[in-house]
């Protein structure tokens, strides 16, 4: 006779294959008549109650298992709660799911009691389950389901495989299901779309991308009315949530901690010979950092100080170039063979032949800048340059050369001085050297010459952003967070936080190969791929690991698989500065471009048209990076948070960094897809910058 109902209650945040199976168990059972999975509000990772229930849509096929929200997150008052719910005259057999081999077993061995007790005594509130009810032991002989490694399949672990963007684990926690099913939801979930269907993947994104882009244009690209309650929304929680911390020992800021630094502040350059200026969350800089530098930074940032040791910059968006005066001559540097055997005027402009407005660009910066400095006294060029062992580093701000900003007028910008060695390393950076070398033409009225205007660095206004306070423990809660994950301290490098995550990622993939992975390889492999630290070499390493699975996947992994990983380590950090830099640029004045309005709208409309022209395109992997970078200015305010400047460059504690705000995923968008080969060939143009 069925006439059992089973109630089966759980998170389920998200659903499993492992749920399903077991609920499909039951409602085999002969005596059963119904299963009734019971979901509870509480979200976990960002999925909703609400999501969960639209995949036990797609995953369900029997009309005997159905689901039901509960206002309770706890599984065991959930089924009592159920319970008391129901009409007093309600006849039936009730059971709660759980397999005799798994630990949820335990909870009905006290249910059956419980029940009793509830129908004749009542709970403490006088309530009572009808006394038609009668609860049984109905348990099931099975397994749980589980991971090749032996691990049972779990909610958990399918939350770790969407983090990782592991879709085979993914697929593993849902076997015996299609796998258009499996897409479906993976997709759902928020994973990104796998390759096999290109065709389908492209509708995902199409719809995707229109989504995203709605949203961002709308009301003139900034927050719409929906955007704006949920964003409000959120704030009041995180208020709420740190209206509870005790701050009274939070972190006090010193403004007298650093010295002002001008000559000989270590300096990390931009493009070209210059290399790579680093953001403070780089790891190459997070090593000798600190938790309380990064809130240092941060306070100072939104109070308006950034320029305590040194004048604060912008970071303009142009074609990096060195010059110096060697041997009676201006001459010019783009890489280290260069800085040893610089190339004439002449040379510079061969170099660059052939390419468009490129040309024009470089072929005319050379002009112009001998010019300017042929009216300079030798003795003075002498004395700023050193015959070829100083470069002035500089921009060439050329309008149709165009990046990401608009300039409305062509500048040829001096940065600072650096000076090399014979092996061309840097001996040191004067970080004042730009305004030396643009005071030295000025003297000699040289710097209005034929296509350029010679101008100093762009100093940079700030000011104390609105709401500090709450910007302030926002940015102080995300940094704690990542800081106790691993039980660290203010005063604990954010290097620390780096090494545990890669021994994380390490041990775990070693504990998936049953092998007790030695401390000293754990260190080697860790320091290889957080540091770029190449010795011992991989075949080296391989002979200290006595499991043959494991080198299997090192081997690939060291080749390729590990750089994902590296951007999966930075991106909470990445996110807390680019959302710092996003406020601090929406507040700044007297950058360099003259029409911000327009400087922006021009974006927006450039966005859209690489959206048209994707349509009509099979560029899935295109379409994947357009919308990882719109959902970035998404998350830091959408276009309300977009200004015409790339960044800023500030120093503190004597080494220079730069903050670049939404600039950073603009540039991804505009600077890379917007040169691809199929959006020129399909927009039937040539190739701007060479």
């Amino acid at each position: 006779m069925k006439n059992v109902t089973v109630l089966f209650p759980g998170g389920f945040k998200p659903i499993t294959g492992a749920h399903m199976a077991l609920a499909q168990r039951y409602a085999q059972n002969p005596t059963v008549n119904k299963v009734i999975m019971l979901i509870g509000p509480k979200e976990r990772d960002g999925i909703t109650r609400d999501t969960s229930i639209k995949m036990f849509n797609l995953l369900n096929k029997n009309t005997n298992i159905e689901i039901q929200p509960t206002n309770f997150n706890s599984p065991i008052m959930a089924a009592y709660e159920y319970l008391f719910e129901l009409p007093e005259d309600t006849q039936g057999r009730f059971a709660l799911a759980a397999s005799e081999k798994d630990d949820d077993y335990v909870r009905v061995k006290s249910f059956l009691p419980n029940i009793d007790k509830y129908k004749t005594v009542g709970d403490r509130s006088g309530r009572k389950i009808p006394a038609g009810v009668d609860a049984i032991e109905l348990t099931v002989s099975v397994d749980p389901l589980k991971y090749k490694d032996g691990n049972a399949i779990s909610a958990s672990a399918v939350r770790a495989a969407l983090n990782a963007d592991a879709y085979s684990k993914f697929k593993a926690s849902y076997p015996n299901y299609d796998e258009s099913i499996i897409k479906n939801i993976w997709q759902m979930l928020g994973g990104a779309p796998t390759y096999g269907d290109v065709m389908g993947v492209k509708e995902w994104f199409l719809q995707e991308l229109e989504s995203d882009a709605n949203e961002l244009f709308e009301d003139g690209g900034y927050m719409t009315p929906k955007g704006s309650e949920a964003h409000s929304k959120k704030i009041k929680k995180l208020r709420k949530a740190l209206d509870k911390q005790d701050t009274e020992d939070g972190f006090v800021y010193n403004f007298d901690k650093y010295p002002k630094t001008i000559f000989g502040a270590k300096y990390l350059n931009e493009g070209g010979l210059a290399g790579h200026m680093s953001h403070p969350f780089d790891m190459n800089r997070s090593q000798s950092l600190t938790f309380a530098d990064f809130k240092e930074m941060i306070q100072r940032g939104l109070q308006g100080r950034l320029d305590i040791e040194n004048t604060v910059t912008e970071k303009t968006d142009g074609q990096n170039i060195f010059m110096t005066f060697k041997d009676g001559a201006v001459k010019f540097a783009r890489n280290g063979g260069e800085r040893v055997n610089p190339l004439t005027v002449k040379e510079l402009q061969a170099k660059f032949a052939g390419r468009g407005n490129i040309s024009d660009a470089f072929g005319e910066a050379g002009t112009d800048l001998a010019a300017a400095f042929a009216k300079v006294g030798l003795e003075k060029l002498q004395s700023i340059f050193q015959n070829g062992k100083v470069f002035a580093n500089m921009e060439i701000i050329y309008p149709p050369t165009k990046n990401v900003i608009s300039y409305e007028a062509a500048y040829l910008q001096f940065h600072n001085l650096v000076e090399f060695d014979e092996k061309g390393k840097i001996v040191q950076t004067d970080l004042t050297g730009g305004a030396v070398v643009q005071k030295a033409v000025t003297d000699a009225n040289s710097d209005l010459q034929n296509t350029f205007n010679l101008i100093p660095p762009q100093k940079i206004k700030l000011g104390q952003i609105e709401n500090f306070q709450d910007y302030q423990d926002a940015l102080f809660n995300e940094l704690d967070q990542l800081r106790d994950k691993y039980n660290l301290k203010d005063t604990d490098t954010v290097s620390e936080y780096h090494k545990s995550w890669w021994r994380d990622v390490i041990r775990a993939k070693a504990n998936e190969f049953n092998y007790n992975i030695p401390d000293e390889v754990t260190d080697i492999l860790m320091n290889r791929w957080a540091y770029n630290i190449k010795s011992p070499n991989v075949s080296a390493v391989a002979k200290m690991i006595d499991n043959e699975e494991f080198i299997e996947w090192m081997r690939p992994f060291d080749k390729k698989d590990f750089k994902k990983y590296i951007k999966d380590n930075i991106q909470p950090f990445e996110s807390i500065f680019l959302k710092l830099g996003a406020e601090i640029m929406k507040n700044v004045s007297n950058f360099l471009a003259p029409n911000p309005t327009e400087a922006v709208q021009d974006i927006r409309k450039e966005i859209a048209q690489i959206i048209r022209t994707l349509r009509s395109t099979n560029d899935i992997s295109n379409m994947e990076l357009l919308k990882t970078q719109l959902d970035k200015i998404k998350r830091l305010g959408g276009f309300e948070k977009i200004v015409p400047i790339e960044g800023i460059v500030f120093v503190y504690g004597g080494n220079t960094y730069k903050l670049t705000g939404a600039f950073a995923p603009l540039n991804q968008i505009l600077g890379t897809l917007k040169y691809s080969r199929w959006y020129l060939l399909l927009n039937n143009r040539t190739y701007k910058n060479g």
